[in-house]
């Protein structure tokens, strides 16, 4: 791999680099291998959505929890603690300084610590029989200390995931040249649909017999991929960042966040972000639970999302070309123009087996297109030197945003008698007020140093 600071090379016969990021400088073969390391480092990032999330609601039906406790499980508890966690980590890594950069050393420990949770989770089984014998009569129950550890070892888990992701964000903002994100975006979700693929053809029917080693093995990759990814991957240098003050060396001081709202701008862009935060995540949470009422089989549905990601991985090279072409704010806004009106018809089609199938299928695929166009939409839209402030109060915003939908979401499926058909009605309004946002960041006047 061919990397260069600038002032490199003098006295001897370098490669010519024909791409930049920062004080790094590539040549063709050494971006190649930089974007290889990346996503190995993303493959680990995948186990999360693509199989640790349907594996974990595998394991909360085993023991019969409740809408409610699953949307608290899954989606609040972990939003509510990366509220402190991601700012808290975001703003320390912008500053810290050392011979390993300053993403590497945090997303080592945020790995290493997300694995040995994923361990705890597969092991909650085998703890809570334990556990119930051990307490005899004053067990709550195997399901009851089940459900416990769950609870606790997947919190940590999500904010550990859920920080690992924002640093990654970071390194990629970082070390990849921006007139190649969109494109190394729709390579990311390549990978990311690959494994997503990889599960729903061959793993996830297995889960009924061998969910416990499912769950070890996403454990060992996501330990294993983003600490070799961090030892392959060079930052490049970062100019000197003032010494905190004393009060503030742990804290996070206010203004920190606070100065991310100064702008027009980056509150239609914070709002737009919040709202495609929350437009896929109630269905997202219950398409199990909606297949399996309406009678289709995990099986069939493990088919269904494996298609689907394939039919995203042949679109994602042509989505990655447009963003780089167009921009990932119109490209984003059409995606998501596109699946509000695939979520309408949706809700008002959806009624069986036969039309749950069409549909989940163009939820995958839609939902998939915006994902893929937005991927690279922080980077146009917030400050390049403070990327990861702006980012991260983006993610605390998103999380607050889910938190509220979260809470509400499972109560609301209980009262209703299961009427899963209610999480399209939501996606479809969501989807419409974020597109109506992105449409005012788009008439906004702004200016940051990255990527218009």
């Amino acid at each position: 791999m061919k990397l260069e600071a600038p002032g490199a090379g003098q006295g001897e016969a370098a490669a010519p680099a024909r791409f930049q990021a920062g004080t790094l400088r590539y040549s063709a073969a050494g971006l190649a291998l930089v974007v290889f390391w990346l996503l190995v480092g993303e493959l680990g990032i995948a186990m999360r959505d693509r199989w640790a999330l349907p594996s974990a609601l595998e394991l909360l039906r085993r023991n019969a929890a409740s809408d409610t406790t699953t949307s608290l499980l899954l989606s609040t508890a972990p939003a509510l603690l990366s509220l402190f966690l991601v700012p808290f980590v975001g703003y320390h890594s912008d500053r810290y300084r050392s011979r390993w950069g300053r993403r590497r050393p945090f997303l080592v420990a945020t790995s290493l610590a997300g694995a040995a949770a994923m361990a705890g989770v597969a092991a909650t089984p085998m703890l809570g029989q334990l556990g119930d014998a051990a307490l005899g009569a004053w067990s709550p129950g195997v399901q009851g200390l089940t459900l416990g550890l769950f609870c606790l070892f997947w919190t940590v888990f999500e904010c550990a995931a859920i920080t690992t992701l924002a640093l990654f964000s970071g390194l990629v903002n970082d070390v990849v040249p921006r007139p190649f994100l969109g494109r190394f975006y729709a390579i990311f979700r390549v990978v990311g649909l690959s494994v997503g693929i990889a599960f729903n053809q061959w793993v996830f029917a297995l889960t009924d017999a061998y969910l416990v080693d499912i769950l070890m093995a996403i454990a060992l990759i996501f330990g294993l991929a983003l600490p070799l990814m961090c030892l392959m991957v060079r930052e490049g240098g970062y100019p000197p960042d003032a010494p905190a003050p004393a009060a503030h060396r742990l804290a996070v001081p206010r203004g920190h966040i606070l100065e991310c709202f100064a702008g027009r701008r980056f509150l239609w862009s914070f709002a737009a972000f919040m709202l495609a935060g929350v437009t896929f995540g109630p269905f997202n949470t219950f398409y199990q639970h909606y297949a399996l009422l309406l009678g289709v089989s995990k099986a069939t549905l493990g088919s269904l999302t494996a298609w689907s990601y394939a039919v995203s991985i042949v679109s994602a090279f042509g989505i990655g070309a447009l963003v780089d072409r167009h921009g990932p704010l119109k490209v984003s806004a059409l995606a998501m123009g596109l699946y509000c009106a695939t979520a309408a018809a949706g809700y008002l089609a959806v009624g069986d087996a036969a039309s749950f199938r069409y549909f989940y299928v163009a939820h995958v695929v839609m939902s998939g297109a915006y994902f893929t166009a937005a991927q690279s939409l922080p980077m146009a839209l917030f400050p390049n030197s403070q990327f990861v402030r702006y980012n991260s109060t983006k993610d605390v915003m998103v999380a607050l945003a889910s938190i509220v939908v979260s809470i509400s979401q499972g109560p609301i499926l209980d009262l209703s008698g299961h009427a899963y058909q209610l999480t399209l009605a939501s996606a479809s309004a969501f989807s419409l007020l974020c597109v109506i946002c992105l449409a005012r960041v788009a008439a906004t006047p702004g200016k940051t140093d990255a990527l218009a």
